[in-house]
């Protein structure tokens, strides 16, 4: 008995590199999204450590203080007016927002307490310390 073989049609290929395009394009979105998940940082801070073991809550908007009194907001840089503004925007857009002090256990306690008092002008109502767990 002979079989005979079916022929297939010969296209120019496209058909089988489409589900790696589709594959390509996934992994590229995931990509894009997964980098943003880490804030930028300004400068580098080494925040104090903590005598809780509890892990912290990573929602809501990081505010870094570095240990010579420079605060950044989103990564970038700002001064305590331009904070209090933009801190204050914020809250008007979404209500009820959670503030994240990110501040260098080197640097001075008063200016810690400084922007506090800000974010507290600027309308936040939560406000979390950032610290780093013990070793």
């Amino acid at each position: 008995m002979k079989f005979s073989r079916r022929h297939r049609p010969r296209g120019n290929g496209d058909e089988s590199v489409l589900p790696l395009t589709n594959v390509v394009f996934l992994l590229l979105i995931f990509f894009m999204l997964a980098g943003r998940l880490a804030s930028p940082e300004a400068f580098e801070i080494k925040p104090p450590v903590s005598t809780s073991e509890a892990q912290a809550r990573r929602d809501g908007l990081e505010i870094q203080l570095a240990a010579n009194g420079e605060i950044a907001l989103d990564g970038k840089p700002v001064d305590l007016e331009t904070l209090e503004r933009r801190v204050g925007e914020q809250i008007e857009a979404s209500p009820g927002l959670a503030l994240r002090l990110k501040a260098d256990g080197a640097g001075d306690a008063t200016r810690v307490v400084a922007v506090m008092q800000v974010l507290r002008d600027a309308g936040g109502e939560k406000l979390r310390l950032i610290t780093i767990a013990p070793e």
